[in-house]
């Protein structure tokens, strides 16, 4: 069994949300990435085997092997990554700010049950761990864009100017011209449109 945890970072705590074959399992939170320093760091995006552990004092629960640099890292509740965390992910139901969650016990639960079964069952389950590089239409008109698709921005920008310049004329123009006009300004719409949609990857190491 493959899961996926999809990550979003902010500056104080790190939200995702945990997939099994696309569909949803519930929502996380962790620490923000520090470089994977121990207690204060989320650990490194990769792949890992999770494996069940029985402890006197947790029970039965889940425990991510073979982080690079760090042990003891768990999937176990937790509703604030920053109080109660230390490197570990905390399943979530729902996402309320940055680290911050809610009803986790409820999301460690079904989370359990999903892979004790498995593991149970002598089947190995992975956790792939990546950047969630999606994004809805505002993030992606918002975030930077790349110096080459500014200047294909404003080359379609100026065409789609130069066309309602000439759909606009107060004197009459051949039809050939006006033909023009509405594909100057089809084409640069276009193109602005996808330039400025284009952004800049600024994933973390």
């Amino acid at each position: 069994m493959r899961i996926t945890l999809k990550r979003k970072y902010h500056s104080n705590g790190t939200n995702g949300k945990l997939l099994h074959d696309a569909e949803l399992i519930c929502k996380t939170i962790e620490l923000p990435w520090l470089e994977n320093r121990r207690n204060v760091s989320c650990i490194p995006e990769g792949i890992y085997s999770l494996t069940k552990r029985n402890t006197k004092t947790r029970g039965d629960h889940l425990i991510v092997n073979d982080v690079p640099g760090r042990s003891g890292i768990l999937l176990h509740p937790a509703n604030n990554a920053l109080k109660e965390l230390k490197g570990c992910i905390a399943p979530v139901t729902s996402l309320t700010g940055p680290g911050l969650g809610s009803s986790s016990r409820k999301a460690t639960t079904k989370l359990q049950n999903l892979l004790f079964e498995a593991l149970d069952q002598n089947e190995e389950v992975i956790l792939i761990i990546q950047k969630d590089i999606a994004m809805n239409i505002i993030e992606r008109v918002k975030a930077p864009t790349p110096k080459f698709f500014k200047v294909l921005r404003n080359i379609g920008l100026s065409l789609a100017a130069a066309g309602g310049a000439i759909l606009a004329s107060p004197i009459a123009l051949p039809a050939g011209i006006i033909t023009l006009g509405g594909y100057l300004v089809a084409g640069g719409s276009v193109l602005g449109a996808v330039s400025q949609t284009t952004i800049k990857d600024s994933t973390n190491d």
